[in-house]
């Protein structure tokens, strides 16, 4: 094999390598716009969303028919030492727009735990509570946000440590792993940038070394 045989077979192997990490990038990215399904809460103020007494609004996001979502929501609490679990009702206000009233007891330490599925995908959202059960005023999770204000969403279902920690007003140390997420991140975004900039690269080397051999 000559000696510009040998580079050319180098820049065909680096152009092969530099590609299939494109590809893959690409793909992961593809993957995850693929899917995606999110929880969004914020304390209700009636005189925009016309939820007369609600405490608090939910809405489904992802993609296909999120609004198809189920969606069930538990109140938390610890009442005179004793714990204490309640189930709660959503009053469906439009197609994925759900408002909650409070039905749950003003006395003690209380946090609203909502789990929606869809699809084989699963969001909870924590909500803090503050004194007499009520929703803070300034409550809010948005839509691909992990960490709000007095709220934290994460892609798997609730445990029984999360629920410990979110009623010691700890929602920070609720773990975020255990099921990878499916929702599209800003990384995700990243990743597919970086692979068509490898695919670049790889381009402009093959043709440098061409030139270089030539």
């Amino acid at each position: 094999m000559t000696k510009r045989d040998h580079s050319f077979n180098s820049a065909r192997v680096t152009f092969a390598t530099v590609l299939f990490a494109a590809l893959l990038a690409l793909a992961g990215t593809a993957s995850v716009f693929a899917g995606g399904f999110q929880l969004a809460v914020e304390a209700a103020d009636g005189a925009k969303t016309g939820a007369k007494d609600a405490a608090l609004i939910v809405r489904t996001f992802g993609c296909h028919q999120p609004a198809d979502a189920n969606v069930t929501v538990m109140a938390e609490g610890m009442v005179g030492g004793r714990r204490q679990s309640l189930p709660v009702e959503l009053k469906a206000d439009a197609k994925g727009v759900y408002s909650i009233h409070q039905q749950w007891p003003s006395e003690g330490k209380w946090v609203l735990v909502l789990t929606g599925t869809y699809n084989g995908m699963t969001s909870t959202v924590f909500v803090e509570l503050g004194e007499r059960g009520k929703v803070y005023a300034d409550t809010r999770l948005s839509a691909w946000e992990q960490d709000g204000t007095h709220a934290r969403g994460i892609r798997r279902k609730p445990t029984a440590g999360d629920i410990d920690a979110a009623l010691k007003s700890n929602l920070g140390s609720i773990a975020m792993t255990e099921t990878p997420s499916r929702s599209i991140a800003p990384g995700a975004i990243a990743a597919g940038g970086a692979g068509a900039f490898l695919f670049l690269v790889g381009i402009a080397a093959l043709k440098r070394r061409r030139r270089a051999t030539n």
